[in-house]
């Protein structure tokens, strides 16, 4: 716990979190990454069309990517504990400037295979997985424990404004040509590396040790803190059947609303307002944070998810079943922002990367299963059977958090 709050002794708590130049050029950086990386999202399966690629080809990418950043999710967080942490966001940022600015040249020269782009966007994944792991683990070294909350609180609309605005931009840049997308997200990650440059603080807790062990030995130190925590295992139980839950529920409406022969448009419509619920929510976190503590605001916020998600399913094959969904994401940046500000509080710095990694792999990993779970018994059983497995997910989320309500309540030290 010492070691948690070492650098946090230094850190002015009485200045507001709009004047930590540290964490503003780290926030500001990450708002165009993340845009540029949405940008991307939208043009690698229009790009792998163009060239003749199929669908199934183009879906593949999607999983190639998905696969990656699970497999290189525990190492990526020791890696971010072994090593300057700000050091390997700018070794991220340039490579993957570079892989953008080669992929951007292959088009223009027409020679942007299948094999190149899926190689680029794999490379680009395992740099992505490397930078979120060191950057969520700086976030302590910049600011106080008592911003925490509020730092991630505001990582989260970053999150979500860049998944809104990033689509639309990224097709209003495929259309002015192939290549200007992936361009825009090479200088996005310029912008990053620029930003990342000028933080001042010390943001690497000494680690004599490092050098004498493995990294697998690493990994480990961070599954056996993170087993060892009542108060981590209680959040990994509660929080891996509700992140099913919503993935799955955003992946049943799509294809629910397809079935029911809504338009392209009236989909992508119906996606944003879900991603808007998501954000005004991420707005609003900090002051939602004031009114409950924890461990009454997690379960009040499952409650009333599980209340959403029955009445999305009542609506069933209407548009209007995105209303609640979207409502629903209104209080998941509160919680996420706080658990994730509680976790970077009472973590030990050295081992921070590690633990948050095993917590977030272990609360998503089902996550990466909905499409095809949901899929699945949508063909074969339909859509109210679909939202009734997510709704069966998300009770199991809330029927977790109040067994475990005195460790969630309770917790000094993860």
């Amino acid at each position: 716990m010492t070691d948690a709050k070492l650098d946090d002794t230094k850190l002015d708590d009485t200045k507001p979190l709009r004047k930590n130049r540290d964490f503003t050029l780290l926030w500001g950086g990450q708002t165009v990454s993340q845009l540029g990386t949405a940008v991307s999202v939208l043009a690698f399966p229009l790009l792998v069309l163009s060239l003749n690629g199929s669908a199934v080809q183009a879906g593949a990418l999607g999983t190639l990517q998905a696969v990656i950043r699970v497999t290189f999710q525990l190492p990526a967080g020791a890696v971010a504990d072994r090593w300057n942490r700000k050091r390997v966001m700018q070794v991220c940022d340039t490579g993957r400037a570079v892989l953008f600015t080669v992929l951007a040249t292959a088009i223009l020269l027409d020679h942007a295979s299948l094999a190149v782009i899926f190689a680029i966007a794999g490379a680009a994944a395992v740099l992505d997985v490397l930078f979120g792991a060191a950057e969520t683990s700086i976030v302590s070294q910049l600011v106080p424990q008592s911003q925490l909350p509020e730092a991630f609180a505001k990582n989260e609309a970053r999150s979500y404004g860049a998944s809104l605005a990033g689509p639309p931009l990224g097709g209003f840049l495929y259309a002015l040509g192939r290549s200007v997308p992936f361009l825009f997200d090479a200088l996005s990650y310029l912008l990053s590396f620029l930003a990342v440059s000028f933080i001042r603080r010390p943001d690497h807790p000494k680690q004599e040790e490092s050098a004498k062990t493995s990294l697998r030995h690493d990994m480990l130190e961070g599954l056996r803190h993170v087993v060892a925590s009542p108060f981590l295992r209680a959040v990994i139980l509660m929080a891996a059947p509700v992140n099913f839950a919503l993935t799955g529920a955003q992946f049943s409406a799509v294809l629910i609303l397809t079935d029911a022969g809504h338009s392209p448009r009236a989909l992508g419509l119906a996606q944003g307002c879900i991603a808007i619920g998501g954000l005004l929510g991420a707005l609003c976190a900090a002051r939602i944070q004031r009114l409950l503590p924890f461990h009454r605001l997690l379960i009040t916020a499952l409650g009333v998810l599980l209340t959403l998600l029955v009445a999305s399913t009542a609506l069933n094959g209407n548009l209007a079943m995105v209303a609640p969904l979207a409502t629903g994401l209104f209080l998941a940046p509160a919680v996420n922002s706080l658990l994730f500000g509680r976790i970077a509080a009472t973590t030990p710095a050295r081992i921070q990367g590690r633990v948050i990694s095993v917590v977030a792999l272990s609360a998503t990993a089902a996550a990466s299963l909905a499409p095809i779970v949901v899929g699945t018994v949508v063909e074969h059983c339909g859509g109210t059977a679909a939202m009734t497995t997510v709704v069966a997910a998300s009770a199991l989320s809330l029927i977790a958090a109040v067994l475990n309500r005195g460790t969630l309540r309770e917790n000094r030290k993860a």
